[in-house]
């Protein structure tokens, strides 16, 4: 899910906002074109929201969809990978394999990773499909969304004991076992740490569940043992009848300035951030960013 550029409070993801036409997606082609599938984005291009991508800090993740004639995103038959192209100015950054993760999970996606020389705009571009997608890529300073090699502050996440704002603490239908340590505490007792923000029973696209869900599987039989195991909620108190006019955010996202979920990030015993997903983030993709603690 994504808000969009105006603030938190307003969203593109899984609504019938102006600004998508496509349900949970936006869609950012350039040129007239009628063949279908088209390229799709599933994250802030920085065209319909506020980018979170920079150049500069390594490699960025960027997961595309494709797009159906009905303007949903392409759920059977998707191809194996894409072959993507990306272009600044008419200049070659790269040609990149990209495989489809999230079949037979929820909704199919390709995850392009480049490392953006520049900010800019980029255009992407796959002989698979007619249209082409841009991205904007900004400074290090525009962005505040953490990378990797950055310290997430200690904050003071809810927990069952203390919920710290927010309620409920878990919007799963049975909450999850992972309320147990706020980030501040976890910062202190030397393991390293995993964050997972979503929201299962709120979330307006196929993803946030189901990667909570994941994360469940991974600790099954002490999996994940040796780490800490943080879930956040994304609002304080979603279920309030008469939110003005939506939900505000929970206090760690609002510290971030984040407008999306779901995120994951890893993080070393130094509180270090070592891997992080977002925005789509499948059962293999969520053992590969686990893998690398």
């Amino acid at each position: 899910m994504v808000m969009d550029r105006m603030g938190r409070r307003s969203f593109i993801g899984g609504t019938a906002t102006s600004a998508v036409a496509i349900g949970a997606f936006g869609l950012t082609a350039c040129g007239a074109g009628s063949e279908w599938p088209r390229l799709g984005v599933r994250f802030a291009d920085g065209i319909n929201a506020n980018t979170t991508f920079v150049a500069d800090a390594g490699p960025q993740r960027f997961p595309f969809v494709l797009i159906a004639d009905d303007g949903l995103p392409l759920i059977e038959d998707n191809p194996s990978f894409l072959e993507m192209t990306v272009t600044r100015d008419e200049v070659q950054v790269g040609t990149f394999t990209v495989p489809v993760r999230g079949a037979g999970q929820f909704t199919p996606y390709y995850p392009l990773v480049f490392d953006p020389p520049e900010p800019g705009r980029y255009v992407v571009s796959t002989a698979d499909v007619e249209m082409t997608s841009e991205i904007i890529v900004e400074t290090r300073a525009e962005v505040s969304l953490p990378q990797i090699g950055d310290t997430l502050p200690a904050f003071k996440t809810p927990t069952f004991d203390d919920p710290a704002g927010v309620d409920p603490v878990c919007t799963r239908s049975e909450p999850c076992p992972f309320h147990t340590i706020s980030l501040a505490d976890a910062h202190a007792n030397q393991k390293g740490t995993v964050l997972l923000i979503s929201t299962p029973e709120f979330c307006q696209t196929d993803v946030c569940g189901p990667v909570l869900e994941f994360l469940m599987e991974a600790g099954e039989d002490g999996g994940l043992n040796d780490l800490n195991v943080i879930h956040q909620e994304v609002f304080a108190d979603p279920r309030n009848p008469d939110p003005t006019p939506f939900p505000e955010v929970a206090p760690l996202l609002a510290e971030l300035g984040m407008e999306f979920e779901p995120s994951l990030f890893v993080m070393n015993a130094s509180g270090v951030i070592i891997d992080a997903r977002h925005y789509a983030i499948d059962r293999d993709e969520l053992h590969d960013a686990l893998s690398n603690r």
